[in-house]
């Protein structure tokens, strides 16, 4: 399964109340049973069906109006700006700018000081986009978490190949790791801050840089 997809149905989960709230050696066995039982599931990863004539005789006129974009907002503008020396240095060593992402979770309130999770995630767009990412983006705001999620999804030219697959393996061994810490109840801080404490703090770095810019 891919990141982005996993990812979003762990976040599904977590928002609809599922998941068990402490991620002992027990609570990791009875989340992964969540997880797999609910894959797939209408309303959790998945949007339910509707009629299209009973949504669009449900939705009043007045919403069709065409709202200002959010990339031309000025915080939207500025925040770009900054992220995009974040976004470049993602990308793997030797993998010539493919495959980088940043992952920032943030809480609800500093999101909101930022102008919100659509937003931020229409900065991260617009700066990936302008260092000529093919991008995915991903948003969710929960009662103790925003995420936010930029990734590139260009196929990379076979030279590349081999660093992106050794970044992958390294990427996986750690994940590993912080599981078997959990599993075995270790102190995570022994292994140091996560790949995505670390991402959220480069960005929460670029928006400290840019307050005082």
């Amino acid at each position: 399964m891919a990141y982005q997809k996993a990812l979003a149905h762990v976040i599904a989960c977590s928002e609809a109340g599922l998941l068990p709230a402490k991620l002992d050696h027990d609570g990791m066995k009875q989340a992964l049973g969540v997880l797999r039982q609910t894959l797939g599931a209408p309303g959790v990863t998945n949007p339910v069906r509707t009629d299209p004539a009973r949504k669009t005789a449900e939705v009043p006129s007045a919403t069709t109006a065409k709202r200002p974009s959010l990339s031309k907002d000025p915080r939207c503008v500025a925040l770009s700006e900054a992220l995009k020396p974040v976004l470049r240095v993602t990308s793997p060593e030797g993998a010539g700018g493919y495959g980088g992402s940043l992952q920032a979770n943030l809480h609800p309130a500093d999101a909101e000081v930022l102008g919100g999770v659509p937003l931020i995630r229409a900065a991260m767009r617009r700066a990936a986009r302008q260092l000529g990412w093919k991008v995915q983006t991903l948003g969710q705001v929960g009662e103790r978490v925003a995420l936010v999620l930029v990734h590139d999804v260009r196929e990379a030219p076979a030279e590349f190949a081999d660093a992106l697959e050794e970044d992958r393996m390294r990427k996986g061994t750690e994940a590993m790791e912080r599981v078997s810490a959990v599993m075995g109840e270790q102190e995570l801080s022994e292994l140091g801050p996560s790949p995505v404490e670390r991402q959220t703090d480069a960005f929460r770095g670029c928006v400290l840089a840019r307050s005082h810019g």
